[in-house]
């Protein structure tokens, strides 16, 4: 049951980058705003609707607007949104921070009721936010909160103020696990299909552990713009016709994907956080990750996870070869993940976004009555 806040409510906004409920992002939005919205506050949600009408969220009201190419176009839709709602809260998700956007809205900020800003980047490449409007919304920003300890250190390196950095986790529901006994044979794959996540090494290290092992399949669930690329990679192996690329799963379709397979892989270069291997997790599936970024901090020191560097194709084969012979082992390290994954929920997710929320209200109204004394 979720617990409701025994504080007042707040008039919450967030502001997405697209508002979709699938990617690393729509997870976080699909579950933390309707855990805040149980808690007793009015929770709105803005962003670009690429896909249409988007689909609704228990006790949330959505504020879709046009795609545009440059996100300053939205200013204005975003100051007259404010204007109507007068928020206590503004809070940006995105791959990187919208500056555009940020930055103006705190330079008028007294104009629209002395809303607390935050931003939260959901994304930090290898060279931390490159483009000079992604540092400003970090700088303009009253709290930055990432969804790692990695990624609250690549803000930092980004010149963000130290003090204002904070790390909350991503949730997680915990679906009752499919028995190892009733999995089949196969090796998931579930993510953009983008060189960042790596699917190219897998599908590399799945053709040599495979070679011996007839009777496992590899399912890669996900859409991008290297899908053309990795298929034509996954024809030229000896394995192909065990090799299945299914899209993009949402749904009842992605709940059986995850549900039949035995093994998870996570096989990124880069990562902030790493909500796949966290539903991976929670299904009790043997996984294994790279370790980088924000992933380490899943993993339990390698316990929940079997941990290989990015870019080794040897190192993921051999890890592959491993639970792929050793039924026992994939049981170990599945109930490891799972007990992993039950220590993250959106209750505590959201509970966490509510403590920064408060806490800097009430330094915002102490600092407005300190410059009215």
């Amino acid at each position: 049951m979720t617990r409701e806040s025994s504080h007042s409510s707040l008039r919450i906004l967030w502001v997405a980058s697209k508002l979709s409920w699938s990617g690393g992002v729509g997870r976080v939005l699909a579950g933390a705003l309707p855990a805040l919205a149980a808690r007793g506050h009015a929770m709105h949600l803005a962003g670009p609707a690429p896909e249409g009408e988007p689909a609704p969220l228990h006790g949330v009201s959505l504020h879709p607007w046009p795609v545009r190419r440059f996100k300053l176009a939205n200013l204005g839709r975003l100051l007259g949104l404010q204007r109507e709602l007068r928020a206590d809260v503004i809070h940006f998700h995105s791959a990187l921070p919208h500056g555009e956007l940020i930055a103006p809205l705190r330079a008028l900020r007294r104009r629209l009721g002395e809303p607390i800003i935050l931003v939260t980047p959901h994304t930090a490449t290898r060279i931390h936010y490159p483009k000079r409007r992604a540092r400003w919304g970090l700088r303009a920003a009253d709290a930055v909160v990432t969804p790692s300890a990695w990624s609250a250190e690549a803000a930092r390196r980004a010149r963000a103020d130290p003090s204002s950095v904070h790390v909350v986790h991503a949730g997680i529901e915990l679906p009752e696990p499919t028995p190892v006994e009733k999995r089949e044979p196969i090796v998931l794959s579930m993510g953009r299909l983008v060189r960042s996540k790596g699917v190219d090494v897998l599908v590399a290290a799945f053709a040599e552990a495979a070679a011996g092992r007839p009777g496992w399949l590899l399912e890669v669930a996900g859409a991008g713009r290297e899908a053309a690329l990795l298929r034509e990679q996954g024809a030229r192996t000896p394995c192909a016709q065990r090799i299945s690329f299914l899209g993009q799963v949402t749904g009842e379709a992605k709940r059986a994907a995850l549900s039949r397979a035995s093994i998870g892989v996570v096989p990124s270069r880069s990562e902030s956080f790493g909500g796949t291997l966290l539903e991976f997790a929670a299904q009790g599936l043997a996984c294994v990750a790279t370790a980088v970024g924000g992933m380490a901090e899943l993993t339990d020191g390698g316990r929940a996870a079997r941990c290989v560097p990015p870019d080794d194709v040897g190192a993921l084969a051999g890890a592959l070869a491993e639970l792929m012979d050793d039924t026992e082992a994939r049981r170990k390290l599945g109930e490891a993940a799972r007990r992993t994954a039950s220590g993250f929920s959106w209750e505590a997710t959201a509970e966490r976004y509510e403590a920064l929320y408060r806490a800097g209200k009430l330094r915002a109204d102490g600092n407005s009555e300190g410059k009215g004394a």
